[in-house]
């Protein structure tokens, strides 16, 4: 199996981008990102790139898209909006999301653009291992229910709240993290340094359930704990689902407002952990 990846064009391509939507997602109609407006924005600035197994007959053969445009931040500085990333659940954990990632940072680079945005629920391990641990985004905006109620089996449940990312593609900080030279931070490290977590699990309880009593961020960096699989909870225990939905929301609203800023993502057994920093900038 060999796989490659090239810019999206012809029309049959972007109907085979419709298709893997509704697989990926398990979305209607309704939530689809359709032909003329994935086309639409590739004339005019914006970018669909797809990754295609060698060994399939087209249109079967596209296995993984993402998705973006040109947009603004409220300063005015154009950015990069990324849309969609998705990749069919048999290819996953190849890097295969990575590489598109990395491929649509040098499309934009090469435009002139230095900053890509894009949302995913906090609440997600895998996407925010791949957004902030490997790729080096960060964040520190969090998003109320940003789409509404959305049916599709992902995000059935709970509200769609989101975290903004903001990826600062010529900065150091990226550049190392994509070149792997900044390890992963240990949690027994961080805790030994006194970095507390913010919503420990209650004693007696599950490993992975919420918290019942939380503590406001202090010093120069925190962590927040969630669950590394919340599709589990919502199946096993999906009361909790909720509770860990509104749990997160407070506690990332209160440490944003306070000035901290999430810049990576660790795991330790059941649970992950958001690593925040308190006046992050960018280098």
């Amino acid at each position: 199996m060999a796989i490659v990846y090239h810019r999206i064009e012809t029309h049959d391509e972007y109907r085979a981008v419709e298709d893997i939507q509704a697989q990926v997602w398990g979305s209607d109609a309704r939530d689809i990102v359709p032909l003329h407006l994935l086309l639409t924005a590739g004339k005019n600035g914006g970018l669909t790139l797809g990754a295609f197994d060698t060994d399939r007959t087209p249109p079967d053969d596209l296995i993984g898209f993402v998705f973006g445009f040109v947009g603004l931040m409220a300063t005015g500085q154009v950015k990069h909006c990324s849309h969609m990333l998705g990749v069919l659940p048999h290819y996953r954990d190849r890097g295969i999301g990575e590489e598109l990632k990395r491929r649509q940072r040098d499309y934009v680079l090469a435009q002139g653009i230095t900053l890509m945005t894009w949302t995913f629920d906090p609440l997600q391990s895998r996407n925010a291992r791949l957004n902030l641990r490997k790729l080096g985004a960060v964040c520190h905006t969090y998003a109320r229910n940003l789409y509404g109620t959305m049916s599709d089996r992902l995000n059935a449940g709970v509200p769609s709240d989101r975290f903004e990312v903001e990826w600062h593609l010529a900065s150091r900080h990226v550049e190392r993290r994509l070149a792997r030279a900044e390890p992963a931070p240990s949690f027994a490290a961080l805790t030994a340094q006194g970095v507390s977590v913010l919503n420990e699990a209650p004693a007696g309880a599950a490993a992975d359930a919420p918290a019942s009593v939380c503590r406001a961020p202090s010093g120069d960096c925190a962590l927040i704990r969630f669950p590394t699989d919340i599709q589990t909870i919502k199946h096993v225990r999906p009361s909790e689902a909720l509770t860990w939905r509104m749990q997160l929301r407070e506690l990332c609203e209160t440490a944003f407002t306070s000035g901290y800023t999430v810049v990576d993502v660790l795991s330790e057994g059941v649970c992950s952990y958001y690593l925040l920093q308190r006046h992050w900038s960018i280098s």
